[in-house]
């Protein structure tokens, strides 16, 4: 599903990436040219002076200008100016520029100059110039592509500029306006041209409200000194950060294609796929089929889901309005092949045949794009299906259950996802935002959060260890909920020696010479059962000698539970967590004959309102053993309690890095 006008079903399409890997080549061999075309606005930007920056700010946007003239008809212009000086090394991959198109929207113009420290002056040529596929990979053809200019002469003190303009045919009526971005921003300016009669709304994201400067037909916003997004680990999506503003425009040409609330914006996606979900009559027998009417109704609906999930496959044709629109459900049977909205559409089709009611779900893969504060915005780049379950049906509640006000249990499900279960939904939409779509417009709605101890890792090792300090043993992990999902997701497609070669890389970031000597996988395609992995293993010199008759080891033998927090920097974005968790480790070590235990660490315990961690350590004389508990309970940590979660982190290390000792009995 296309979401926006930078955005694909999955992965943003972000202005730069695309011309770095794949541009940079096809151009490399162009020549310099020196020219003295340089508009004057470019120049001019050359003689601003810049404000001094960090040393890991590469490069600064001294300004950027964006002007949207809306026509009568609803077809728009947008002309974009950009001026960036280089900063650091780092900085010359400004010297590429990426505008997407698409049959939607044309690129009247792309230009671009360079003026190097020295004053000296180019101009792109045609040859600098290509067009290049936007889309994800997964599409069998999607009409999404962008054109990437290379801007010669760019080196560290150049000033780059580049212009271009686009026209587009919208399916809405509206603009966004990034204006935040990785580099910090001097200037920038929203201009808004609309024909007279016409109105606008205008809402800003992770910025405070600013009031436009109005005249006559032509509202325009400007902000100064914008900071960058500094990369900092495990932050949220920058789209979830960036402060931007949306602009609706309105007139009594653009109804049914601009929406003042969550309900209209429902009400237009209801008129655009309105349809879809007639079933051919080989649909209906193959429902029949599947889900005969003397089965129980949440049986119907699981084998039906699972036959969308697992018999359609995911392919994806996107042309036009078709990014949005699925494809009708008899054609997608025939097919047997489509993508998120297909395979939602024919699902929904396939229960209304046993008099099950399902609605659409559009979402983000992204956690925290949407949230309760969002106004209507096109930005989606997936679908969900919201189940509603029968009246008396007393099933014991599920983890992507959501009780909706009037239409009571609602039960999220993607069937696009192969190793999430119906009852479980993907961690990516836990605790994440959705427009609902009903037959009474669309409705924004707060997605399920699974409780930690659905998804969990539980790990138990018998080892045996030996007098030269190596040990041999079994390891096996149980793993439910989000963590089955992810094991399958990394084991089921992958050959024996790909899994093998998985788990040696996991096993060498903890323990030094190993071999991995056998790996097994229990329930891999049965995505119902939990997901059991087993593997053995021999370790050499894993305990260290102290002298000739005492043992070092470390009780923690696999699992780093320390996440990565750049502690002495001040931390600016929340912390993310991908879901809920509960993971337990139960490590036993059988002592070398002979040898007893003659240190052990001290037991942790950190707790806080996100999380818990703890662990101990004992022994009888014939084995030691350790085991410990972790807990998440949240998705997000907020940037001002990250020094809660240093601390949480911190105990864990100390923990992890714990030794025992062991050594010869009188």
């Amino acid at each position: 599903m296309k979401s926006g006008w930078y955005f694909m079903e999955g992965k943003p399409v972000l202005k730069k990436t695309i011309s770095t890997f794949v541009v940079a080549g096809v151009l490399a061999l162009c020549p310099l040219r020196s020219v003295a075309r340089v508009p004057d606005w470019l120049r001019s930007a050359v003689q601003q002076p810049v404000k001094k920056y960090a040393d890991n700010v590469s490069a600064v946007v001294l300004l950027s200008e964006t002007e949207t003239t809306v026509k009568e008809n609803g077809e728009t212009v947008t002309h974009v100016r950009e001026v960036v000086k280089v900063l650091r090394p780092d900085g010359r991959s400004e010297a590429y520029q990426a505008v997407p198109f698409s049959d939607e929207a044309r690129v009247n113009y792309l230009k671009g100059w360079s003026i190097s420290d020295q004053g000296k002056e180019y101009e792109a040529g045609k040859n600098d110039i290509v067009e290049v596929s936007a889309g994800a990979g997964y599409e069998v053809y999607s009409d999404a592509k962008v054109k990437v200019v290379r801007i010669p002469g760019v080196d560290v003190g150049t000033v780059v500029g580049v212009e271009w303009e686009q026209k587009r045919t919208p399916y809405t009526f509206e603009d966004q306006w990034f204006f935040q971005r990785e580099l910090p921003v001097e200037r920038a300016r929203f201009t808004l041209h609309l024909p007279p009669g016409w109105e606008y709304r205008a809402a800003w994201i992770n910025h405070t409200q600013q009031e436009p400067v109005v005249q006559g037909n032509t509202s325009s916003w400007e902000i100064a000194s914008v900071p960058g997004i500094e990369k900092e680990v495990e932050m949220p999506h920058w789209r979830a950060l960036a402060g931007q503003l949306i602009v609706t425009f309105f007139s009594e040409k653009t109804k049914g294609r601009s929406y003042r609330t969550w309900r209209d914006f429902g009400d237009w996606y209801s008129h655009l796929i309105a349809g879809v979900r007639d079933a051919s009559p080989a649909l209906q027998a193959k429902v029949q089929e599947l889900a005969p009417p003397n089965q129980p109704s949440l049986e119907r609906i699981r084998s039906l889901a699972r036959f969308a999930q697992k018999d359609i496959r995911y392919v994806a044709i996107e042309i036009g309005i078709g990014g949005y629109v699925p494809h009708p459900a008899g054609q997608v049977f025939s097919n047997r092949y489509g993508d998120c909205k297909d395979k939602v559409t024919i699902l929904g089709s396939m229960l209304s045949q046993i008099g099950v009611k399902s609605y659409y779900v559009l979402v983000h893969t992204s956690r925290g794009i949407y949230n309760e504060k969002t106004p209507p915005t096109m930005g989606f780049n997936h679908v969900v299906l919201a189940i509603q379950l029968p009246e008396g049906n007393n099933a014991a509640a599920m983890p992507a259950e959501y009780q909706h006000a009037k239409l009571g249990r609602l039960l999220i499900f993607d069937p696009t996802s192969t190793v999430v279960p119906l009852g479980e939904i993907p961690a990516s939409e836990q605790d994440n935002y959705g427009l609902l779509v009903t037959d009474d417009g669309g409705e924004l709605i707060h997605m399920p959060l699974s409780r930690p101890e659905l998804n969990r890792i539980t790990r138990t090792a018998h080892l045996a260890l030996q007098p030269d300090g190596a040990i041999k043993g079994e390891v096996k992990e149980v793993r439910t909920g989000s963590q089955a999902a992810y094991g399958r997701y990394t084991f089921t497609h992958q050959t024996d020696k790909e899994r093998r070669k998985i788990l040696e890389e996991f096993l060498a970031k903890m323990i030094g010479s190993f071999h991995l000597d056998s790996v097994e996988a229990d329930n891999l395609d049965d995505i119902e059962k939990d997901l059991v992995i087993r593997y053995r293993f021999t370790a050499d010199h894993y305990a260290r000698k102290i002298g000739q008759e005492e043992l070092a080891v470390r009780p923690r033998v696999l699992g780093e539970k320390l996440g990565a927090l750049d502690t002495p920097k001040a931390r600016q974005y929340p912390y993310e967590f991908e879901a809920p968790t509960l993971q337990t480790d139960m490590f036993e070590f059988s002592l070398p004959e002979g040898y007893t235990v003659s240190g052990l660490p001290p037991a942790a315990k950190a707790s806080f309102a996100f999380g818990e961690y703890t662990s101990r350590i004992e022994h009888d004389g014939q084995a030691l053993k350790y085991s410990r508990e972790y807990k998440i309970n949240a998705t997000r940590i907020p940037a001002e309690r990250i020094g809660e979660l240093a601390k949480f982190f911190q105990e864990i290390n100390r923990d992890e890095r714990n030794m025992a000792t062991i050594k010869k009995a009188n």
